[in-house]
């Protein structure tokens, strides 16, 4: 998408476009992250800043089949809008960029279904209604 804006230098108007791009992960490290709820697979650009007002730029990628996730999209996101669960250690994984894919070992994918599992986040917050009911 591009458009075009007016700027003025001296005397002389011209035209200048600004185009409005993707962001881009080249490098970065693998964790898992709740966005906007849903606990994703994502890459997290090691050129995002640690501070909690800067936006993130991350790389998501969707559950496949039993140990493989795809590339779905690279988004720059609001920290409001992303928690980082779980990083997880480089060697756990294998990322095969020329496919977009990555591979997870199989203990983290054992985690990751703890994490998703609705009885477990159905015990937690039982667990939070019963200790704010204490108060």
């Amino acid at each position: 998408m591009t458009y075009t804006t007016t700027t003025s230098t001296s005397a002389t108007k011209s035209p200048r476009a600004v185009s409005f791009v993707s962001p881009t992960v080249t490098d970065g490290s693998f964790a898992f992250a709740r966005i906007k709820g849903d606990l994703c697979l994502v890459q997290v650009s090691y050129d995002t800043p640690m501070s909690a007002l800067s936006t993130v730029d991350v790389k998501i990628f969707r559950h496949e089949f039993i140990t493989i996730f795809r590339f779905v999209e690279s988004r720059t996101l609001h920290p409001a809008d992303i928690t980082i669960v779980e990083s997880i250690d480089d060697r756990l994984t294998r990322y095969e960029e020329e496919n977009d894919t990555v591979f997870l070992a199989k203990d983290l994918m054992d985690r990751m279904r703890k994490m998703t599992d609705p009885r477990r986040t159905m015990q937690a917050r039982r667990s939070q209604m019963q200790r704010y009911r204490q108060r």
